[in-house]
């Protein structure tokens, strides 16, 4: 089972979550999402420890560092996770079982206080079955789980 989701500058740890869970390549794979689309890097599908269900996390790795001109594709990228996701969901979960969405971007260097404030905005939040959910970051060579809560 991978360990990790990678790239060339930036690995974000998900060894410490439920051994219930699928990281899926999302970037480069063609059957998944349109070579038209932006996509992001990974699709992580993690069974909740509690009963709160399941999270569906799209992975986004930037190793350098993250500038207000990266915003918008980002957004674009994670939210094309959340649809390849909903299409998967779609064959295997009903729509009223409790899925939490939680997109997260990896960054390597640390971005300039108003990026974050942008990724709080709503015009950069991701949406999956009708729920919005804002874009978690996350520096390089931390652990995924840390932003399941």
């Amino acid at each position: 089972m991978k360990e990790s989701c990678q790239d060339e500058d930036c690995v974000l740890e998900v060894s410490q979550l439920p051994s219930d869970r699928c990281l899926t390549r999302v970037d480069g794979c063609d059957e998944l999402a349109s070579p038209d689309l932006k996509r992001c890097d990974f699709l992580l599908f993690v069974q909740s420890s509690s009963s709160k269900g399941h999270w569906v996390v799209p992975v986004e790795l930037k190793g350098g560092r993250v500038k207000k001109d990266d915003l918008e594709g980002i957004r674009d990228q994670l939210q094309t996770g959340a649809h390849v996701a909903e299409t998967q969901l779609a064959n295997v979960r009903p729509d009223n079982e409790q899925v939490r969405l939680r997109p997260i971007l990896g960054f390597g260097k640390s971005p300039q206080s108003w990026v974050q404030r942008n990724l709080t905005k709503p015009e950069y939040r991701i949406t999956m079955r009708g729920r919005t959910e804002q874009i978690r970051p996350l520096r390089c060579g931390g652990k995924i789980r840390e932003k399941l809560r």
